[in-house]
């Protein structure tokens, strides 16, 4: 997969040197989603999918110039989305599951950069159809959404924790 570069950012694929940053970025997620997971279980999601790239893929996003208002470039953002088969779509489609941008980069471009690639990814795949779920009151991922070309459906999501 060829990296999406931006003026700021670099977009490429997670390797196993990113996971202690990726998870240092997860923390906040759950603790926003009040996740009954810890960091060692996304931890290990991440290894799988490095290790499985038929189950999804992810992408990190490293500074490139001092967009973080002088903060040290490096590791700013990522997004992991998954693959599934769906008849519903005519065959593979990509869900985003996980994306984080760290606060310092937001509104910079970042989410949108690590959205286009995972775009990118999927034509280049053959994916059918890209998706995500939003968490209500997260306009920051709308807007991104919205400017990569996504539309929101009205769909009601039902699950049980097992």
């Amino acid at each position: 997969m060829r990296t999406v570069p931006t003026a700021a950012v670099e977009i490429r694929p997670a390797g196993m040197q990113d996971i202690d940053k990726m998870c240092e970025f997860v923390e906040e997620l759950l603790m926003k989603w009040d996740a009954r997971a810890t960091r060692r279980d996304a931890q290990r999601v991440y290894e799988h999918i490095m290790k499985s790239p038929d189950l999804g893929l992810i992408l990190v996003a490293e500074t490139l110039a001092d967009i973080t208002g002088g903060k040290k470039a490096g590791l700013c953002g990522f997004a992991y989305a998954s693959y599934e088969w769906r008849s519903e779509f005519g065959g593979e489609v990509m869900e985003l599951v996980e994306m984080f941008v760290e606060q310092a980069v937001r509104s910079a471009g970042v989410g949108r950069s690590l959205l286009n690639a995972l775009i990118v990814h999927g034509r280049e795949r053959g994916i059918h159809r890209f998706s995500c779920q939003v968490h209500p009151g997260n306009s920051a991922i709308e807007r991104a959404l919205e400017s990569c070309g996504l539309d929101p459906e009205r769909r009601t999501v039902w699950s049980l924790n097992l």
